[in-house]
């Protein structure tokens, strides 16, 4: 079938212009997707929401290539699916980030400055030596994971998880030593 006469169907509200597009170019669409997305469930589900998108959309558009329309349209919501993917590792890495200070920073109960804290961990930075001072802003201001620090330093997992864990404490004996309850 040819795309105006798919167009067409579309215009009229015939459910088979789906059914004629995707025998058409659903195989490439798919292929396009999961060049993106890299997972056959979820180029599907990429395709599906594209086709649901094409029969919102037309009427009122009337694309000059089908295809090309199409296309643009799983592109659109196979990048969606990335971004929403991205959102929710940096949510998880946050959560990770949160519970290895928790140990460290004062109770949020506790009537404390924000900017008094930041002075302390500020001052507490500046005491360090270079390359640990900038192990610790990586992971917990910059928020990079152990592997992105490892390559960014050279220095090994294992080390700097050990690193890491001294930081914390070493951080949470300053706090104390200022008077700050943990």
């Amino acid at each position: 079938m040819e795309d105006k006469e798919i167009i067409g169907l579309f215009f009229e509200r015939e459910e088979r212009a789906v059914d004629e597009t995707m025998k058409k170019y659903g195989a490439r669409l798919r292929r396009l997707a999961l060049s993106f997305l890299g997972d056959e469930g979820d180029a599907e589900e990429c395709v599906s929401d594209a086709m649901l998108n094409v029969w919102r959309t037309i009427p009122p558009n009337k694309p000059d290539e089908l295809f090309g329309y199409l296309a643009r349209l799983t592109r659109c919501r196979a990048f969606n699916l990335i971004e929403r993917r991205r959102a929710a590792k940096r949510s998880a890495q946050l959560v990770e980030l949160t519970k290895e200070l928790s140990e460290c920073i004062p109770d949020p109960t506790q009537s404390f400055e924000k900017s008094e804290l930041t002075e302390l961990i500020n001052s507490f930075l500046t005491g360090l030596k270079p390359e640990k001072r900038r192990v610790f802003v990586l992971r917990y201001m910059i928020g990079y994971s152990i592997k992105e620090i490892s390559k960014e330093t050279g220095f090994s997992e294992s080390k700097l998880k050990t690193l890491l864990l001294r930081l914390r404490k070493q951080l949470k004996d300053y706090l104390k030593e200022k008077g700050v309850k943990l």
